[in-house]
């Protein structure tokens, strides 16, 4: 074998693998273990079936619709219904504009689960309404084109049915500005945490889909800078970042995530004017790359797709939209075109053809699968994306096949590659990175090391060791992952930092303060409370947190070949304490006087001090519960009782046990159920007895 064909296999290894593993991932899609299961709504009606609490349901069918009102389940009048998906044309309004409301009743549902609904992008607005509560909106439904507020991506529900396990959902939907109105995807229903796994799924694989586009196109952008001669590379390239761009507007849609307050109208322009735009640049890749061009042909493609990708921006959306249909028509005879092209190369033995014929072909098939989808044949999603993704991946191996010769480049590219691997070896959180005053994990060196001031908060699972022994390997980290996938992202949206994850416990700082720390122990024990994550035959878990505020040292350890971020601090260990000590107290949180002092609104909490100590510096210190996050009539009881306690604790202090006995008693006498005086009670007469 010539070396430069081993070098071409080298080269088109990787896009394949990558290829093969990004759709296996969309294959594979849930990541967990669910049944999707479809059901069929009729006459505005759906039953889960019994024994399928744990799966995930596409809903679709007939959905009641009551035209030009909002807000209502089903029509008084006259019943009269929609189908999902569907558009405006399968109801009573048979119009592209227009409003109204769909409306399902589902029964068969868990009382007391926890159920998330996923509406798919609605054009142009939706608003979805469970027991009579606006639940999400996507945009804002209104009753003409002033007062209508069109959304760009779609939206998720999480409701509790009624007690007898039914629920009415009532979906308000308007459309002034879309090429048609509805749905185009079935509603998704299923326990939150299910629907929730299934869509940040589908949003790993378009972003990794975005992302090997996007790259394959900035790549071969900057090689066309570099062999100037083969024009065609840099048409390419603009084909593909075309591609990447529409592929991010669209489901799950990625840009209006990133950018939340992306304006509709720009997401309305990128998503239509990236349907042209392919077919322009690939139009002129095939006439550099092949040499092959008939003049007419070619003259009108690229100017009937020049004319509708202006439309796009400067006309209204209700034309530029309601004319897509017909240059989708027109863009199908163009991919004809651009499949006769590398035919006719093949018959003159252009060197190209047979690559560009392959992946044209591939893209014909997935085109023609979404037209069919987009004139409402085929109800299902959009693969264009996938389609694309394959003929790039064949095309960009046809460029590495151009390059074999000069391959050095390639290798130069894979050394800086390995580089950066490297450093993303030696992992180090993103937010140790900033507080390391560094702007990228790669300047990140060993010994590097600065002095914060700031809470320490330390997070621990009541007798978790006790309940781990009664589970198997893999009953114990499906618990732990429920219990993190809860937890960790109430610390990220305080800006707090999880350090280290200590088993069924962890670390965590956070640079905004006293605050801030507090906030997050309080929602994180009253999210826990509220979801009663527990194991098999066991109860809900309970968590205790100590928290604590000082110095602390932040650096890098380790070697050349591992780096690893440590903290060193006194508070540390501290936090640790007051998390322990929350068992001998009975406590959910416990702070130290340091954080009791640096918080602004101290008054705003239910704090009452529980011991007091000496330190080795002869500094004395008090401990705090809060409890913020017990029932309204046990915090009543305990700030009631909050004077009798603080005394009690000074006396035990001063030796003053008889004293500290009798105000113990008369917080007993307040509220008999509180932990912290019992145990005191219990402590003074031990040292008596």
């Amino acid at each position: 074998m010539k070396a430069v064909n081993k070098r071409l296999i080298l080269g088109s290894v990787p896009f394949f693998v990558l290829f093969v593993f990004l759709y296996s991932v969309y294959l594979l899609r849930p990541l967990h273990k669910t049944e999707i299961v479809a059901l069929k709504a009729v006459k505005g009606i759906v039953e889960i079936p019994a024994g399928s609490a744990n799966s995930v349901f596409k809903l679709s069918g007939e959905f009641y619709f009551t035209p030009n009102q909002f807000y209502s389940l089903r029509n008084t009048e006259k019943e009269t219904y929609g189908q999902i998906p569907g558009t405006f044309k399968d109801t009573v309004l048979n119009s592209r504009f227009g409003y109204g409301s769909y409306g399902l009743h589902i029964s068969g549902l868990e009382p007391t689960g926890i159920y998330a609904l996923h509406v798919g992008h609605a054009l142009s607005s939706s608003a979805v309404i469970i027991h009579g509560r606006d639940i999400t909106r996507q945009g804002q439904p209104g009753i003409n084109k002033e007062t209508e507020i069109p959304g760009i991506k779609s939206s998720k529900a999480a409701f509790r049915p009624k007690p007898d396990g039914t629920v009415d959902i009532i979906i308000n939907i308007s459309n002034f500005r879309n090429r048609k109105a509805g749905f185009s995807s079935s509603l998704i229903l299923g326990e939150v945490n299910s629907v929730g796994d299934m869509f940040r799924s589908d949003l790993i694989f378009h972003a990794g889909l975005f992302a090997v586009i996007f790259t394959v196109a900035v790549f071969f952008f900057l090689l066309s800078f570099f062999y100037k001669q083969a024009s065609f590379v840099l048409w390419f390239s603009f084909a593909s970042i075309a591609l990447a761009i529409r592929g991010v507007v669209f489901y799950p849609h990625i840009a209006p995530i990133i950018f939340t307050e992306m304006p509709w109208r720009l997401n309305f322009m990128l998503r239509y004017v990236t349907v042209p735009l392919p077919v322009i640049f690939f139009t002129i890749f095939l006439k550099r790359a092949l040499n092959i061009c008939w003049k007419i042909p070619y003259t009108v493609i690229l100017s009937v797709s020049c004319i509708y990708a202006v439309s796009t921006l400067v006309l209204p959306p209700e034309i530029s939209s309601g004319i897509l249909i017909y240059y989708q028509v027109f863009a199908f005879l163009c991919i004809i075109y651009a499949l006769i092209v590398p035919a006719a190369g093949l018959i003159k033995k252009r060197e190209l053809a047979g690559w560009i014929f392959t992946a044209l072909a591939v893209l014909i098939l997935f085109s023609i699968y979404d037209l069919l989808v987009s004139l409402g044949f085929l109800p299902d999603s959009f693969f264009i994306h996938i389609g694309s993704m394959l003929s790039i991946v064949i095309l960009s191996v046809m460029v590495l096949n151009e390059y074999a010769n000069s391959i050095k480049k390639i290798q130069d590219l894979n050394a800086e590659m390995q580089l950066i691997n490297k450093s993303l070896i030696r992992f180090v959180p993103d937010q140790i990175v900033g507080l390391l005053q560094k702007e990228s994990i790669t300047e990140v060196s060993l010994g590097d090391n600065v002095e914060l001031k700031m809470p320490i908060l330390s997070i621990d699972i009541r007798s978790f060791t006790h309940t781990s022994e009664k589970l198997s390997p893999n009953e114990v980290f499906d618990l732990l992952n429920e219990y993190f996938a809860l937890v960790a992202p109430i610390v990220r949206k305080y800006n707090g930092i999880i350090t280290k994850y200590l088993g069924d416990g962890f670390f965590a700082l956070f640079p905004d303060g006293a605050d801030s720390a507090l906030l997050c122990s309080i929602e994180i024990q009253k999210s826990i409370m509220e979801n009663r994550i527990a194991p098999p035959n066991s109860p809900p878990l309970k968590v205790g947190i100590g928290i604590d505020f000082g110095d602390i040292l932040l650096g890098t350890i380790g070697n050349i070949h591992r780096m690893d971020s440590i903290i060193i601090s006194k508070s540390y260990h501290i936090a640790e304490i007051l998390q322990e000590s929350t068992k001998k107290y009975t406590s959910s949180i416990i702070i130290s006087d340091r954080i009791f002092a640096a918080l602004s609104e101290q008054g705003s909490h239910y704090i009452r001090p529980i011991q007091r100590i000496k330190t080795a510096l002869n500094e004395e210190n008090f401990l705090f519960e809060v409890y913020d996050c017990d029932d309204v009539s046990v915090r009543e009881l305990k700030h009631r009782s909050k004077g009798y306690i603080e005394h009690g604790v000074q006396a035990i202090f001063n030796r003053e046990l008889s004293k500290a006995g009798k105000y113990f008693d008369k917080a007993l006498d307040i509220f008999p159920d509180d932990c912290v005086a019992g145990y005191y009670k219990k402590l003074l007469e031990s040292v008596n007895a």
